[in-house]
């Protein structure tokens, strides 16, 4: 019987959200606060993009923008790109991949779940390899 990993089985299910009008300041300090990589941002409450660490750096030190007057919304990735919760890790590594994201949200419907990282990608590729090892040890204990 074959396993298949799924958005669900990665992703973490917290999501942190920005109103599109906040700084770029008050956004990078939540980001540093909380110790998170991104925030969805919202327009009235609905999700219209993402900011992250690395849009946020890009930003101020490379297009000199004005982190305390210039708003997320300006330097926000969007559309917001997403996998659904039951999307296999291939659909999640290649949207991951062909985007350039290191930060994908999960949807369930059109309800956002969770958010899968680059981090929580190498973290599972972690655990298979110990769990090959594992594997290989008890084979070669035969």
């Amino acid at each position: 019987m074959a396993y298949t990993l799924r958005a669900q089985d990665i992703m973490v299910p917290e999501l942190r959200y920005v109103d599109k009008n906040t700084t770029i300041k008050e956004a990078a300090q939540r980001i540093i606060n909380e110790g998170i990589g991104s925030l969805i941002v919202t327009d009235q409450g609905s999700p219209v993009g993402i900011v992250t660490k690395r849009d946020i750096i890009w930003a101020v030190l490379f297009e000199k923008r004005d982190a305390e007057k210039e708003t997320v919304d300006k330097i926000m990735s969007s559309p917001l790109i997403t996998v659904n919760a039951d999307d296999e890790i291939e659909v999640i590594l290649e949207t991951m991949l062909r985007n350039n994201l290191t930060h994908l949200p999960v949807r369930m419907g059109n309800k956002l779940v969770g958010i899968i990282t680059d981090n929580d990608l190498v973290m599972l590729l972690r655990d298979l390899l110990d769990i090959v090892k594992k594997k290989l040890s008890s084979e070669e204990e035969k």
